[in-house]
């Protein structure tokens, strides 16, 4: 394998070895080499301490983050950096990438000791497998997130979960109630603009409603309407399915129907109808983004569209006045998007 690291990152690196230090690419980066991808961004570890690193790096614009300020960002627009002293007492690399979430991502990279792989990364890539890193779920307990990142990353890498780390990530599953919103929002937002992410979320829904029990409800909620032939779930993984893959759009179609449970009133002919629906899922779907802290712009727009995806088109010029009044104009070509989904995913005679 032919790993090229850009001049930027290796000058780093370069800076970082002279100072008497160890200084290796490890995670993600290294990840994407083996599976051909070009990184997007690039996690250097290193045996030395931040402020030696910052006082090494003295020429160049860098800044702390990640959780309680553990790395040092180096600002590069085309290659974004940071760099992390080893996480482990022992501190040393090996110890380091023991500690890390999936075999795939337990990798490290030099150009003096070329591709290191202490587990069975490389090989569990090739494999197109997502496996724990370790001989059982201590990753998971140390950071229960990592259960969503499993999802997202078979969702994002076509590649499946080890067959155990599912077993762990279903019996840990309950600990997701203990991460902070902010983190499960991230990974949410990240699965949600994948293709197939109805797909995931489906495979996975007892997972899912660990951090969204609102979608509970529609698990075989019978829509008792000649105009579903899904229940409401499966009707909404269809919705999902056929609209394209903005996080927006995306949303607005998870959530669009939430609130059936909520507003069904049975007719005298058995039939059901949903009067203000849309309406109570829009307040539904609003408890939730504010639940999970996305921006107030996002969650106006998707509430907008939930609450106006059944609204039937005006059929004179004062109506639609009203109703632009009422929605506003900015938006109406994905509520048409989202409407259209919805309508795909109905009984195939009430498509037209």
């Amino acid at each position: 394998m032919n790993i090229i690291i850009p001049k930027p990152v290796n000058e780093v690196l370069n800076i970082i070895n002279e100072k008497g230090y160890e200084a290796y690419i490890v995670g993600g980066a290294v990840r994407n080499w083996v599976m051909d991808i070009k990184p997007s961004n690039y996690n250097i570890c290193t045996d030395a301490t931040l402020e030696d690193i910052k006082r090494a790096l003295k020429g160049y614009h860098t800044f702390y983050c990640g959780e309680n300020d553990s790395h040092l960002g180096i600002v590069n627009s085309k290659f974004p950096m940071e760099v992390a002293k080893y996480r482990t007492e022992e501190n040393t690399l090996e110890a380091d990438l023991a500690t890390r979430d999936f075999t795939m991502n337990a990798l490290a990279y030099s150009d003096e000791d070329g591709l290191i792989d202490y587990n069975t990364g490389v090989r569990d890539i090739k494999n197109k497998i997502i496996k724990v890193n370790g001989e059982d779920d201590e990753i998971f307990i140390s950071d229960p997130l990592r259960i969503l990142r499993a999802i997202r990353l078979s969702a994002e890498y076509a590649m499946r979960i080890d067959p155990e780390t599912i077993e762990y990530m279903n019996d840990d599953r309950d600990m997701l109630k203990d991460v902070a919103p902010e983190r499960i929002r991230d990974e949410l937002c990240k699965l949600l603009v994948v293709p197939r992410a109805d797909f995931y979320i489906k495979k996975y829904f007892d997972i899912f409603i660990e951090v969204l029990p609102e979608l509970a409800l529609l698990e075989r909620f019978n829509q008792n309407d000649p105009r579903h032939i899904y229940d409401a779930l499966e009707h909404t993984f269809v919705t999902l399915k056929v609209i394209e893959p903005r996080l927006d759009l995306r949303l607005a179609a998870l959530f669009h129907d939430i609130a059936k449970p909520y507003t069904c009133v049975k007719k005298a002919d058995g039939t059901c109808e949903y009067t203000n629906h849309g309406k109570k899922g829009a307040d539904i779907t609003r408890e939730i983004m504010n639940r999970l802290k996305f921006n107030k712009k996002l969650i106006q727009k998707v509430t907008k569209l939930v609450e106006f995806h059944d609204y039937q088109a005006p059929d004179n010029e004062m109506r639609i006045k009203n109703f632009l009044s009422n929605f506003g104009s900015e938006n109406i070509e994905d509520l048409f998007k989202l409407k259209k989904a919805n309508y795909y995913a109905k009984n195939p005679a009430y498509t037209s």
